[in-house]
């Protein structure tokens, strides 16, 4: 199957529906692929910046859940809103003092 930019239609007008709607929202890295037109990534610079995004979607807090990408920490969610696969998340080094990190 070829897939055509009207496949992902529905997941671009979602997306600037939400920035109409939410035009505080951090902005992202956004992505969404020809082999998965209903799913968006949205990769943020701080986890502080997810939980905004959660809020906006109204997705649960317990939907939140802290992993690895790579070698770095990251707090991230999956969840589906307005018909539209959000993977939302931010990659991020501990804070830390001298060359041990925090506890939080």
């Amino acid at each position: 199957m070829t897939a055509t930019l009207a496949d992902q239609a529905a997941t671009l007008a979602c997306l600037a529906n939400l920035a109409v709607g939410h035009p505080n929202l951090p902005a992202a890295y956004i992505t969404t692929s020809r082999f998965t037109p209903r799913e968006l990534s949205v990769q943020l610079d701080s986890p502080g910046k997810v939980e905004a995004w959660r809020e906006a979607l109204g997705i649960p807090a317990e939907s939140v859940f802290e992993s690895r990408i790579g070698n770095r920490q990251s707090l991230e969610f999956r969840a589906s809103a307005y018909g539209v696969l959000f993977h939302v998340y931010a990659a991020y080094l501990p804070a830390t003092v001298g060359n041990t990190p925090q506890a939080a």
